[in-house]
């Protein structure tokens, strides 16, 4: 199962305008440009933040913890110039509260969040600072600009989640990236001490900033985007159970499928979406009288993905442990809860059969709307 979360405040760092703030900006940029004198390379960063009372929220009412779970990060691209074949973007947990602002890239506002500073009037942090977060064994350390973050104290062992990568080879520049270990320290801490979410630092890798051979950039949509393309988490949890009781397994090799999808669903709604399957060309059999009502199992290796009607983009993909269809004694099933889709759209759904290296594939015409 899964549970979306759109981003609660973002905004770019540019080294190229150190004071402004861009808070309200439709863009997000991580990369470096070719200052006016052809020469110098200035950065680009960004921060990105989430509410982690929904996620938690979330966790209390579906009985998880946050070991249960994944959560994916993805930012989708608005477009990319000069970039290499090779490399890598960083996602660091930022070490101070910042305010989102309410300026634009062309404007010249200094009300938020800069390359410069966190708050108008105070600064990032310092590597020369080193402040230790509460009693835990991180600190916030920085350059003093370009956003500080948490690192680990070298007398202690490591923290996973404080850095975390995704590397991009000849591939689309969309983010998608595994951040459950950041989440971790955030809802569970760290030593002991609770550590505050102040989002995260997205940039190229510091091996790839400090290279000058590493050029050009990437922008992504901004939570301030008019599009469905806004920066979210996505938390997967397996809630799958597979108990066929009397029913039959379908055959493989000939058999279709139909559902009892609603025409719509509110946005607060968590529906459970039944699928039948039956023989495409059932025997009668003395005890089946009307065989063409015989429901039957689909194998417990099947699976569901939601996609986009309209853009065609997947909402939710395939996975062998996340998206997996249950059974029981009446026929398949699976939960969607459709809080964190996008409303007044239209989504379908398509399904997966694995059976040994075959995969056969549902793809009829599943869809619905989302209202508010």
């Amino acid at each position: 199962m899964f549970r979306t979360f759109y981003a609660q405040s973002d905004s770019t760092l540019y080294q190229s305008a150190a004071a402004y703030n861009v808070g309200l900006d439709e863009i997000l940029e991580v990369g470096k440009r070719l200052d006016t004198d052809g020469s110098t390379l200035l950065k680009s960063r960004s921060v990105v933040k989430f509410d982690m009372t929904e996620i938690s929220a979330s966790l209390s009412k579906y009985s998880k913890t946050v070991n249960d779970c994944k959560f994916m990060m993805q930012l989708f691209t608005s477009h990319a110039k000069n970039l290499p074949s090779d490399y890598n973007i960083h996602a660091k947990l930022v070490a101070q509260n910042w305010i989102n602002g309410t300026g634009f890239e062309s404007d010249q506002t200094i009300d938020g969040v800069s390359w410069t500073y966190p708050i108008s009037a105070s600064s990032w942090y310092s590597s020369s600072q080193n402040i230790q977060i509460g009693s835990s064994t991180l600190y916030a350390t920085g350059t003093g600009a370009g956003g500080s973050y948490m690192s680990q104290s070298a007398a202690t062992g490591s923290t996973s989640g404080l850095v975390v990568s995704e590397s991009f080879s000849y591939r689309t520049t969309d983010i998608n990236m595994n951040v459950t270990d950041s989440i971790k320290v955030w809802l569970s801490g760290s030593d002991g001490a609770s550590i505050p979410n102040y989002g995260f630092l997205l940039q190229f890798s510091d091996t790839d900033e400090a290279n000058e051979a590493v050029t050009g950039y990437v922008r992504f949509f901004s939570r301030d985007t008019h599009t469905i393309y806004v920066p979210k988490i996505t938390m997967y949890w397996d809630d799958s159970t597979y108990t066929s009781g009397s029913m039959s397994p379908i055959n493989l090799d000939s058999f279709s499928t139909y559902t009892r999808v609603k025409p719509a669903y509110k946005d607060t709604e968590v529906a459970k979406i039944r699928v039948f399957a039956r023989d495409r060309y059932p025997q009668k059999q003395p005890n089946n009288l009307f065989p063409f009502e015989t429901i039957k199992a689909l194998p417990p290796a099947t699976y569901y993905s939601v996609i986009d009607a309209l853009t065609n983009e997947t909402i939710i993909p395939y996975d062998d442990i996340y998206t997996k269809v249950s059974c029981d004694a009446t026929s398949n099933f699976f939960y969607i809860d459709f809080n964190g889709f996008m409303s007044e759209r239209y989504y379908r759904i398509e399904l997966k059969i694995k059976s040994g290296f075959i995969e056969n594939y549902i793809t009829d015409q599943i869809y619905f709307k989302v209202v508010q």
